[in-house]
């Protein structure tokens, strides 16, 4: 569908292009290259590599920053920081495989999406996602697909959402590419249209993002089709340079085992794309605006994390969660992820509303640090104009 649009066109309309793709590096554009602000260093990108050149004197438009700050100063203009206000904590909502509620236990689909409308204001949820299996029987049970449908419309003006595409909602099993007309029918980028919160979609439809902010902070969410092709990889690599200043979450329904290993990526799970950790090597530890993955499918494995490190040096939260397999499908059981920028922190916790209950085994229930990339952070307060 051609370029993604860049939300982004005037904070970065003066930048080159290796400026713009670099930064979530946590670098300011300055004349004709990069400057840190806080170190007085220059960078120079050489490569794949960056190369911080401590102490070089400061260049020209340098120099007229700080006369202008000097001016700035003498004219009574302040740089006063308000007092500290604690970035509200805010929630996303990852909701697992729901194949067998659409297929024979529909009141627990319902249950969790009325549970989020509900309570979207006392938990601060700013997004919730779907990681794919919506349904069962792939295309051949139009129940199924209405199920699913009259649950997840109960966002609709709610709260911003998505779903990834899984093996089990392919029109058949052999899962080839072009056997997705009841997906994209009734989750296909034209339902979204209009949203200001979607941002796209790849040509075949299995592919989008979405925006939303919370705490602060501006995020984008990919939700990426079974096994990543290459072509979704390029897609998504062409967002992502689109969208510098966001950091970034990735939905796919296939990534983790979490029992074969120590990184524990699967192989793939059909023939037309990449096994995970060919994802992992093309897509996501390339990108440092990605700091967290989510998916689902392996039902054996049921809940595993772990924290891998990307290019960058910074860490990536690999996650998974799927309920399949336990008593009712699932029992309703979905994902907390409340957000605590005050602390750097996720709190996953993980809630059945059919069973107003929480799971509190150490698998469900846990405390993870996060860091936003630094180049995706909150800016730092303007100046404030002068009193008279």
């Amino acid at each position: 569908m051609g370029a993604p649009p860049n939300d982004d066109t005037e904070r970065h309309e003066s930048a080159t292009p290796v400026e713009a793709d670099l930064t979530c590096y946590g670098r300011q554009a300055l004349g004709g290259e990069t400057h840190d602000a806080a170190d007085n260093k220059r960078t120079r990108v050489n490569g794949n590599h960056t190369q911080w050149a401590k102490g070089a004197p400061r260049s020209v438009p340098g120099l007229l920053a700080g006369l202008c700050g000097l001016a700035v100063l003498l004219s009574g203009a302040t740089c006063q920081r308000s007092p500290s206000q604690p970035a509200r904590p805010f929630t996303l909502v990852m909701l697992p495989d729901t194949q067998h509620y659409s297929r024979k236990y529909p009141e627990l689909f319902l249950a969790q999406t009325q549970w989020i409308k509900e309570n979207r204001r006392r938990e601060n949820i700013v997004f919730v996602t779907h990681v794919g299996d919506i349904v069962n029987n792939h295309g051949d049970d139009t129940n199924q697909w209405e199920v699913a449908d009259k649950a997840m419309s109960m966002l609709d003006s709610v709260v911003p959402w998505g779903v990834a595409i899984g093996n089990h909602d392919f029109d058949s099993v052999s899962r080839r590419p072009g056997e997705v007309a009841t997906f994209l029918r009734h989750f296909g980028p034209q339902r979204f249209r209009g949203r200001s919160w979607f941002g796209g979609s790849s040509t075949n439809g299995l592919n989008s993002y979405q925006l939303f902010s919370g705490g602060g902070i501006d995020f984008l969410i990919l939700h990426l089709e079974l096994d990543v092709p290459d072509a979704a990889i390029d897609w998504a690599s062409d967002v992502l340079r689109a969208h510098p200043r966001r950091a970034v979450i990735v939905t796919t329904h296939s990534y983790l085992n979490g029992v074969t290993g120590i990184r524990g990526y699967n192989t793939r799970v059909s023939k037309h794309g990449n096994a995970a950790e060919d994802v992992w090597h093309k897509l996501i530890r390339r990108h440092p605006q990605i700091f967290l993955v989510l998916c689902g499918h392996h039902q054996r494995t049921v809940a595993y994390h772990q924290v891998s490190i990307n290019d960058a040096g910074a860490p990536v939260i690999e996650m998974l969660a799927d309920y399949q397999k336990e008593h009712n499908g699932g029992d309703a059981w979905l994902r907390l992820l409340r957000f605590v920028p005050a602390e750097r922190t996720i709190q996953v916790r993980t809630f059945s509303p059919a069973l107003n209950s929480y799971r509190t085994d150490p698998k469900n229930q846990f405390d993870i640090p996060f860091e936003i990339p630094a180049g995706c952070r909150p800016p730092e307060p303007a100046c404030l104009s002068p009193r008279r």
